[in-house]
């Protein structure tokens, strides 16, 4: 495994590090071309004066300079107007013109270089100083990689050489030219290219570290999403254990107090139908409401011991369709004597335990909810379903909704909303369920609520 590495680099790293790389290649010589073309100006000014000074007719170097900062400046100046067509806001909309445009603005920087220092240069002051910088300078701007540096500095050693030996008389001047030029090109050849590898692996692991937080971000989410479920769920469960301690408390009162509250009703009813026949006919009439009202409160004790838990239940094998069917001839009536619009929707299910009268009395304190939420004209729906070995009960009304504060309530003993009402429908139906390890759940909205009842399938 080489230094630079350190992780193994797949195609998709490979593609994003050398998109990076080519764009910054690109942003950077577009300045680089800007930074030159001004600075041209100078040296333009810089060759004014020498000629001023007459050191044009003493050696042609000095007009043949003015030439090569002519050249400069018009090349910079084609590359600057060429960038602005092909500008890239992001390295994915980096193309094959973005990589060739820094390839060839370090091509022509180098060879121009190489022709002035090797050619004009020998004719002033036999230097190779323009050279020598301009290929510091491309090795530490650019990032290019091995087999482009190869061309780059290979084409740029050939054209120094061809001009030195063109232009330089001296045979020992121009030997050490030889040498410098070609180490120069060495140095610069091994700078670059440890730059390049630095930058690609800083880049490398600039990814590997956005996917592993990418990665962790993604698991604590997942895990954030988990614990927020539970804390859900824990929390509905507590308020369901709540709803239910409180039906079984109301539950133990009602066994233990329902049966001695209605022996004495009983026999008031009775001694009341005894007066009655005994009175006047003015009379009767309220001794007729009397037994009306205990009645009435009878009908109230017998919904109150339902909510008991110790009340007997006779669970059998039975399909909640086959219940649906037969208590459907009565919820039908109920929605036609309410001018209302009943929809029933069976799919096959399997059998459950169940006590058939309390599941037909679930059905109906549900239906006759739904159907006193809606006005004329609206539709009711029951509906039957199996999923997640669950067996589900739908009751959908097209009501105005439950407001929040009384969603909560629902299921509590004698909490109600109607002017007639015990609020012991819902509490009875909420025990009911109990009963039969199931359990409730509420969707509403203003264009209606749902009634989603559910039993776990027997093992």
């Amino acid at each position: 495994m080489g230094f630079f590495q350190l992780q193994h680099v797949t195609d998709y790293y490979d593609n994003a590090i050398e998109g990076i790389l080519t764009m910054d290649n690109f942003n950077r010589t577009r300045k680089l071309s800007i930074v030159l073309f001004m600075c041209n100006f100078i040296l333009l000014f810089i060759d004014y004066i020498n000629n001023v000074k007459g050191l044009w007719i003493i050696t042609d170097g000095y007009k043949y300079l003015f030439y090569s900062h002519v050249v400069l400046g018009l090349g910079t100046l084609l590359f600057i107007l060429s960038s602005c067509r092909i500008i890239a806001q992001s390295p994915k909309e980096v193309t094959l013109a973005h990589n060739f445009f820094g390839i060839l603005f370090a091509l022509f920087l180098l060879n121009h270089a190489a022709i002035t220092s090797g050619w004009i240069d020998q004719k002033i002051h036999s230097q190779l100083t323009v050279y020598v910088i301009t290929c510091i300078i491309i090795a530490v701007m650019c990032n290019y990689k091995p087999k482009v540096a190869v061309l780059l500095y290979g084409l740029s050693w050939v054209t120094i050489m061809i001009s030195v030996a063109i232009s330089q008389e001296d045979p020992a001047l121009r030997q050490a030219h030889y040498i410098n030029a070609s180490i120069l090109l060495i140095v610069s050849y091994f700078l670059s290219i440890v730059l390049y590898q630095f930058r690609r692996q800083d880049l490398l692991h600039k990814h590997y570290l956005e996917d592993l937080v990418t990665e962790r971000t993604k698991e604590l989410q997942t895990a954030n999403d988990l614990l927020s479920r539970e804390i859900l769920e824990n929390k509905r469960a507590e308020i369901e254990m709540a709803k239910l301690d409180r039906l079984n408390l109301i539950g133990e009162m009602a066994a233990s107090i329902s049966h001695e509250v209605r022996n004495p009703m009983t026999t008031v009813k009775g001694f009341l139908q005894l007066l009655r026949d005994k009175q006047e006919s003015k009379d009767k009439e309220y001794f007729d409401l009397m037994i009306e009202e205990l009645d009435r409160a009878n009908c109230i004790l017998s919904e109150f011991l339902s909510i008991s838990k110790n009340k007997p239940t006779m669970f059998e094998l039975h399909s909640i369709n086959d219940i649906v069917t037969s208590t459907l001839p009565l919820v039908q009536a109920d929605a036609q004597a309410n001018d209302k619009l009943l929809t029933v929707e069976l799919n096959n299910v399997p059998d459950l335990q169940l006590d058939i009268q309390e599941i037909r009395q679930l059905l109906l304190n549900l239906v006759r909810n739904g159907l006193e939420a809606m006005s004329s004209g609206g539709h009711l729906r029951i509906k039957t379903f199996f999923t997640n070995s669950e067996v589900v009960l739908v009751v959908s009304d097209e009501g105005k909704g439950i407001e929040q504060g009384i969603l909560e309530k629902l299921g509590t003993p004698f909490f109600t909303t109607k002017e007639q009402g015990t609020g012991l429908g819902l509490a009875v139906c909420y025990g009911i369920i109990s009963r039969h390890n199931g359990r409730i759940s509420v969707e509403t909205s203003p264009s209606g609520s749902t009634f989603n009842v559910y039993f776990e399938l027997s093992n």
